[in-house]
């Protein structure tokens, strides 16, 4: 094999990645996280072929860092994708930008899963190269398309047999970055237009690589590398995603440390988990909060986060019990998540509806009623920790009217700055203000 055999451009990065996985793979049984046999091989063939494009034997920061997270990412995107196939219903199995990934070979996969592997000629035809080599059988049903992920790769592999109303897996690993804005944009896009209800969808999340990207930004052996970033979506994966009718779930440190070991974080773990929902009536919920202000006209707030909205402040309240007031159960519910048993009520400001995924429901449409509270300006008292978990409470906190028309997160009603200048100005409504039905989220821009 010659030097212009090898993966060229956006594929030459491949080949750190086989290095990485290399290195894993060879720690001993107990204390690896994956074994990919065939990642040395790669590695074996690139060196014979041009020793200097391997970066090999590095020991900076930013590549003890950067190895840490690729091989933590190899880690739980097997763990996705055999998930998917295994419990999720997903019989079809697509990576994007597959690289030199042998997933199709050494994992175990139930019967009727089909996997498409879709990149560039050259890295393809490199990987075919040095798998017939290894005599590599795949243990699944697996296709391969050499396609530029910023054309018309759709039709390519829907051509190949590929079924858009079947429920699939997709992942996304380490690619956006290489793309500029719209074209990341079109491809998830696309993405969401193949997934039928059900569909899966693994990938990066940029924003929690930040100091990854940074520390790789100052490493000169990364240059050829970096010198191909484009910057991907140029906004935040997750909400990106839930305007474009996903359910979106951010895996956090605490998630990664309890399934791979603490030792194994560096820096975050940066993945998005989504998931393609169904359609349909929505079960409905009865709920009722209350709008709770200060003397100074603060106004208490919860920080919540969902699947459908993201992270979002809330006002406390809750679910009504079978056969409960609106105001007592907002009463309830307040208690139950600050301990304030001397909160004085007054009359039902507003109503709205609007739309949420519910931890073990799914997604519900939920009705509320919001009523006048007044209360003096103090954290929750008591030991609220079980009931900040069952709630999916983050943290709490009292707003300025100021400081609240520059929160960045949702709020739960969106309209809630315009409804607290309305009330200073006119007071409570004679009846209650019926906001109706508000969506999540507007329409995406696609310009």
């Amino acid at each position: 094999m010659t030097e212009d055999q090898l993966p060229q451009g956006v594929g030459r990065t491949a080949l750190g990645v086989a290095m990485v996985r290399a290195v894993e793979s060879a720690r001993p049984a107990s204390d690896r996280l994956f074994d990919d046999p065939y990642a040395a091989a790669f590695v074996r063939a690139a060196v014979a072929a041009a020793p200097a494009q391997v970066p090999r034997g590095r020991s900076s920061e930013a590549w003890r860092v950067m190895s840490a997270h690729l091989v933590l990412r190899t880690a739980f995107f097997d763990d996705c994708l055999q998930g998917a196939a295994r419990t999720g219903g997903c019989t079809q199995v697509v990576l994007l930008a597959a690289g030199l990934d042998a997933r199709a070979f050494r994992l175990d996969w139930p019967d009727g899963v089909r996997l498409f592997e879709l990149d560039l000629p050259d890295t393809l035809a490199f990987k075919e190269r040095v798998l017939a080599a290894e005599h590599a059988e795949p243990r699944v049903p697996r296709t391969i398309l050499a396609v530029d992920l910023r054309e018309d790769w759709a039709a390519a592999l829907t051509g190949a047999g590929f079924d858009p109303e079947a429920r699939t897996a997709w992942l996304v690993e380490g690619l956006l970055i290489y793309l500029e804005p719209a074209d990341a944009a079109a491809l998830l896009e696309q993405v969401g237009a193949l997934s039928a209800p059900g569909s899966r969808l693994s990938l990066v999340h940029g924003r929690e690589l930040r100091r990854t990207l940074e520390l790789s930004a100052s490493e000169p052996s990364m240059s050829a590398a970096i010198s191909l970033w484009r910057g991907g979506l140029g906004q935040d994966a997750a909400q990106w995603l839930r305007r474009d009718g996903w359910l979106v779930h951010e895996i956090d440190k605490d998630d990664l440390a309890d399934r791979y070991g603490a030792d194994r974080l560096t820096h975050g773990g940066g993945f998005l988990v989504a998931e393609r929902p169904g359609t349909g009536e929505r079960p409905r919920r009865a709920a009722a909060r209350l709008l709770v202000l200060d003397p100074d006209d603060h106004v208490f707030l919860q920080l919540h986060h969902d699947a459908e909205v993201g992270p979002h402040w809330v006002l406390p309240g809750g679910g009504l019990e079978p056969g409960e007031e609106p105001l007592a159960g907002a009463l309830r519910e307040t208690t139950e998540e600050t301990g304030w048993t001397d909160v004085t009520t007054g009359p039902a400001l507003w109503t709205w509806e609007h739309d949420y995924h519910r931890s073990g429901e799914g997604l519900v449409r939920q009705h509320e009623v919001i009523f006048l509270a007044r209360a003096p300006r103090r954290d929750p008292v008591g030991d609220l920790t079980d009931s900040f978990a069952a709630d999916g409470i983050l943290r709490c906190r009292w707003f300025s009217p100021a400081e609240l028309a520059e929160v960045g997160e949702v709020l739960w009603p969106p309209q809630l700055v315009a409804l607290l200048e309305a009330l200073r100005r006119d007071g409570p409504p004679a009846q209650p203000i019926d906001l109706a039905y508000v969506p999540n989220h507007q329409e995406l821009d696609r310009g």
